[in-house]
């Protein structure tokens, strides 16, 4: 906003901004900027993207020198970088725009009478004029270089296009990769177009097409629609994660728009590190299918191994999220994910479903499956529980399961330093637990039960420049952000009906509110940590350094502020720093 301002005069209407367009000649405002998305689009010339795009469109300038002049107009230090690492990066970029111009043809023709065939498969699979428009669906039409023939006359260079996997060099010149089928465009969760995936309309093979591996796309490190779904991510704090492009679609026409899709391809520690960046919540939505089984195992092994916290979403054999979606309601597919199982509910049945419990060997079989499943979860509560629920299940004695799964555990714990001798099996995840209550979500907690019993301190919360979003326990956010509004619902009235419940909480109500914010510092603090080992992991172009710079500048920003605040503190008499 404030840099797109000193170009344009911008008036708010609703969330966006207008104004005349510096791009071209008009009278009538068509330019708009949405300061929540740092996004700005010209609906009489179809010119768009972020504070970058606007100063090198601005300008002329390269992204690189772009970057510069902005990082050089808020003070950041810009990085050197190495020759070799600007043409790559160079190059990144005009895939990109070379992927973006094939998009908008694409997108074209499935709206051309040429593609009316494509439209009527996408309305017989319940994908509606709407949703392709959501999802910026195309059609490659059935020919041999048209595309190319696209591409050249917008004076593309056609080693790039190949270098993109949009064409390839065939004896009599350069042909289109996809062709005769439907286009779903792979963005990143910037929104920039990094790939393509093609669905053959009718017989043929292979029935899906993806870009192949480039600068910019590798299946590996990205989700299909996380660009549309990290807003809603961030909102239910939950991902569902589903294995195709039509999945995503179906369960978003129902409501479900916090889903991404792998891409068929297993899950990668890539992409727990890019989805850990939302959300450390996940529901896996995978066919239910023995290769759907098989994916599901690995992909809850690995999340887990990255600290999610993960549910199963079950499907009958056969069946897939995109089917089940289109013949339920969207009430019946919300109660379906809202049922899904907890990650070691679902090792269990799983264990239980590869063996007959009506036989003693079956029994038996299944009994030590089960068993070394009991043995990795390390909360003694959880572990109580499902050892319960197990034995319900295998129609055993609780006391007989309990006992050779303590067993187990003894044996595992003498045997740690050799691992290779641990009994292991298909289902065995090492540290399966729930966190316990952590001392952050105590101190929230109490710092609500004092407003709670005397209101009047919300004031100073909110003085103190605190909002919902500090609060990471989900039903104490939600209860904050009411008490700030004044309003009130049913989640809210339970969850302050239990805080009340308590006595009120003694000592300095000044301590309480201290403690909040060093608790919200540490957050935050830990919160930057993460992601900066994120970026320093990526290591992909200029872009990645200036994030980095950016967020190192946040970090000590951040730590100058805590030392200050512990100086202050302990400088009081009796005083003393709160650790951050």
């Amino acid at each position: 906003m404030s840099v797109i301002g000193r170009y344009v005069n911008l008036k708010q209407t609703g969330r966006n901004y207008v104004g005349l367009c510096p791009f071209h000649s008009e009278k009538t405002p068509s330019f708009s900027v949405n300061p929540e998305k740092r996004f700005f689009y010209c609906f009489g010339c179809g010119t768009g993207g972020n504070v970058i795009n606007f100063v090198m469109r601005m300008h002329n300038l390269p992204f690189t020198e772009a970057v510069i002049q902005l990082a050089g107009d808020a003070g950041i230090e810009v990085p050197q970088i190495s020759q070799e690492e600007r043409r790559s990066h160079e190059l990144r970029e005009r895939i990109m725009e070379i992927n973006q111009l094939a998009a908008r043809y694409y997108y074209r023709t499935l709206r051309s009478p040429a593609a009316e065939h494509a439209c009527r498969y996408l309305a017989g699979r319940g994908i509606s004029q709407a949703l392709a428009r959501t999802f910026f669906l195309g059609y490659a039409p059935d020919g041999w270089d048209q595309l190319v023939q696209f591409l050249e006359g917008q004076q593309v260079n056609l080693e790039d296009a190949q270098t993109a996997g949009l064409i390839s060099l065939g004896q009599k010149g350069y042909v289109d990769r996809f062709r005769a089928r439907i286009i779903f465009p792979i963005c990143d969760h910037l929104g920039r177009f990094i790939g393509f995936g093609g669905r053959i309309i009718g017989d043929g093979h292979p029935k899906y097409l993806n870009t192949a591996e480039t600068p910019v796309f590798q299946k590996g490190r990205v989700f299909y629609g996380l660009n549309w779904a990290k807003d809603a991510i961030k909102r239910a704090d939950r991902a569902v994660i589903v294995e195709g492009y039509t999945d995503v679609i179906s369960l978003y026409a129902k409501g479900v728009q916090n889903v991404v899709a792998s891409l068929g391809t297993a899950l990668t520690t890539a992409h727990a590190r890019l989805l850990g960046r939302f959300t450390k919540h996940v529901t896996i939505a995978f066919d239910g299918d023995q290769a759907g089984e098989r994916a599901t195992l690995r992909g809850m092994q690995l999340l887990t191994q990255a600290g999610m916290s993960v549910r199963v979403a079950r499907l009958g054999s056969g069946q897939d999220p995109d089917g089940f979606a289109r013949s339920h309601s969207s009430e019946d597919v919300q109660a379906w994910l809202a049922q899904a199982q907890p990650l070691v509910e679902y090792m269990i049945n799983q264990a239980l479903a590869q063996h007959n419990l009506d036989t003693r060997e079956g029994k038996l079989a299944a009994s030590h499956e089960v068993i070394t499943v009991l043995a990795e979860i390390e909360n003694a509560v959880e572990r109580d529980e499902y050892i319960r629920y197990a034995a319900g299940k295998l129609r055993v004695h609780e006391d007989s399961l309990r006992a050779d799964v303590n067993k187990h555990r003894t044996g595992g714990t003498r045997e740690q330093s050799d691992s290779h001798t641990r009994p292991r099996n298909r289902h065995t995840i090492r540290r399966v637990q729930i966190p316990t209550v952590s001392h952050g979500e105590l101190v929230e907690r109490d710092l609500l039960r004092w407003v709670l019993h005397q209101p009047e301190l919300l004031d100073q919360v909110t003085a103190a420049g605190f909002a919902a979003e500090d609060f990471a326990a989900a039903e104490y956010r939600h209860l904050f952000s009411l008490l700030v509004q004044g309003e009130w619902d049913e989640l809210g009235a339970n969850t302050a009906g239990q805080l009340l419940s308590l006595d009120q909480p003694t000592g300095q109500w000044q301590e309480y509110l201290n403690q909040f914010q060093a608790v919200v510092w540490k957050r935050r603090l830990s919160e930057i940590e993460e992601k900066l080992s994120s970026l320093e992991n990526e290591r992909e172009g200029f872009d990645i350094h200036m994030e980095l710079y950016v967020l190192l500048k946040h970090y000590y920003d951040l730590r100058q502020t805590v030392f200050l605040s512990k100086e202050k503190r302990a400088a009081r008499p009796g005083g003393r720093g709160e650790d951050a």
